[in-house]
């Protein structure tokens, strides 16, 4: 080898020793497992947890990943035994750790080369300073095959996904328990829930983060009300029979209160019926008839069932399921061709013991001309206070999917002055006129000329205004 040859080698390597590759972006922060405080007791070992979200979308030359490094705080202590463990997008991968100078490296067996983007969880326990400290900042960057460093340190933010700590900075606290909870009762529900409501006061201990409820005994984990402000909590659901309950407050999960004394409650079977969904709605659209709900208040609602009939005397089940509750608004697509008609569609929230809501109805009109007509606008009924222009009017009973183009409604007084435009949102197959001008105002009572169009085809009609 020359000896220009070997120089232009030696400084290709320092290069790649020293340079702050920047196309790898990453964030990350640091929790304790289980806890959404950056909070821990001084001169105590806890299980910590470091997330990281790297983005190699745009990955260069010699920023293949070969190890994860976390600089510790002064007074933070691991060893390499102590690493539990890393995963990639919740797979474990393999890779060991060593710690020298205050630094867990986590070298990884298979050096990340692809352009994924992805979240590595690194799990390791670690003995805390003996001493309290507003802030405790860890570090945490990627080095190559080189052991190069890959850019800057990597930058604090929610990697997880969680709203917790969301930086690499901790707390260390005192390592002195908190007080005890005082005035802690427990009482059954009397309205034949199976719940029991727990009461108790509020903590003064400005580094109470939460409190911790124990159910029977000794089980673990105990209900976790992370909230230091609180002074209630209802158990839901509870299996009928006797119950005991104790509360402690907790600084960190490590660092508890006494518990109260005990308090023991009768429990009764479940017999009220839960609250019927908040909302209920039905539209006509393209793809079938749209059911959207909002859950019921009700916490102990496990499902929803729905009904559907040409009259409420004549319901059956809609589906052979029912609906399993969550989070959110409920949607369902009843996909079955409806002739024109009078239909009704309920729905009933069901609760763990089988308890049935009052139902709520729905009347879906599939109509192939404007109803009701006449109409009146200051009605205080909503069945007959505006009136609906049906697309399938237009389309001779077929499917509106059939005609292409905008479906939109014009309004005409007698006069041919245009009162009214209507347009409907893509995919819906009905619009309403509830009898007001483009100002807003209700038009006078008389005949009104329609002129209902899909695309390139129309249809004209009139309607009544009856005030």
């Amino acid at each position: 080898m020359d000896k220009i040859h070997f120089v232009l080698i030696l400084i290709s390597n320092l290069l790649i020793a020293v340079n702050s590759y920047g196309a790898v972006t990453s964030v990350g922060e640091i929790n304790v497992e289980g806890e959404t405080q950056g909070v821990v007791p001084a001169s105590s070992t806890v299980p910590l947890l470091v997330t990281l979200s790297i983005d190699r979308s745009l990955a260069e030359p010699g920023e293949e990943i070969k190890t994860i490094e976390i600089a510790l705080p002064p007074g933070f202590l691991t060893r390499s035994a102590d690493f539990k463990g890393i995963t990639r997008d919740g797979s474990s991968i393999v890779a060991r750790a060593v710690v020298s100078s205050n630094q867990l490296r986590v070298e990884l067996a298979d050096v990340i080369i692809d352009l994924q983007n992805s979240v590595y969880d690194i799990r390791f326990d670690c003995r805390t300073p003996n001493t309290v400290r507003l802030e405790a900042t860890f570090r945490a960057r990627l080095r190559n095959l080189q052991d190069g460093p890959i850019g800057e340190f990597i930058r604090s933010g929610q990697a997880d996904g969680k709203l917790n700590n969301d930086d690499f900075t901790l707390q260390v606290i005192p390592n002195v328990p908190p007080a005890p909870v005082n005035g802690f009762t427990a009482a059954a529900d009397a309205d034949g829930e199976n719940d029991v409501t727990l009461r108790w006061q509020k903590s003064t201990d400005p580094d109470v983060n939460g409190y911790l409820i124990y159910r029977d005994g000794n089980r673990e984990p105990p209900i976790n009300v992370e909230n230091a402000s609180s002074t209630t909590y209802r158990d839901v659901n509870v299996v009928p029979g006797s119950h005991t309950y104790q509360i402690a407050s907790y600084k960190t999960l490590q660092l508890r209160s006494e518990r109260s004394a005990v308090q023991t409650v009768n429990v009764s079977e479940d017999t009220a019926a839960p609250q019927p969904p908040a909302t209920f709605h039905i539209v006509a659209l393209n793809e079938g008839i749209e059911l959207t709900w909002t859950p019921s208040v009700s916490r102990d609602v496990m499902q929803y069932q729905l009904f559907f009939g040409s009259s409420p005397a004549s319901l059956s089940p809609l589906v052979n399921r029912d609906v399993e509750a969550s989070i959110g608004t409920y949607k369902f697509v009843d996909v079955r061709p409806l002739e024109v008609g009078s239909f009704v569609y309920t729905i009933e929230a069901i609760d763990e013991a089988k308890n049935r809501s009052a139902p709520l109805q729905e009347i879906l009109r599939i109509l192939d001309e404007p109803y009701p007509n006449p109409f009146t606008p200051l009605s205080p009924n909503e069945d007959f206070n505006r009136v609906i222009f049906p697309a399938r009017a237009l389309a001779d009973a077929l499917a509106s999917s059939t005609l292409q183009g905008e479906f939109m409604v014009l309004i005409f007084n007698i006069d041919g002055m245009l009162v009214k435009t209507l347009t409907a949102p893509l995919g819906e197959t009905e619009l309403s006129w509830d009898g007001t001008d483009e100002a807003g105002e209700i038009v006078e009572s008389g005949v009104y000329v329609y002129q209902l169009q899909i695309g390139e085809s129309f249809k004209t009609g009139t309607v009544i205004v009856a005030k």
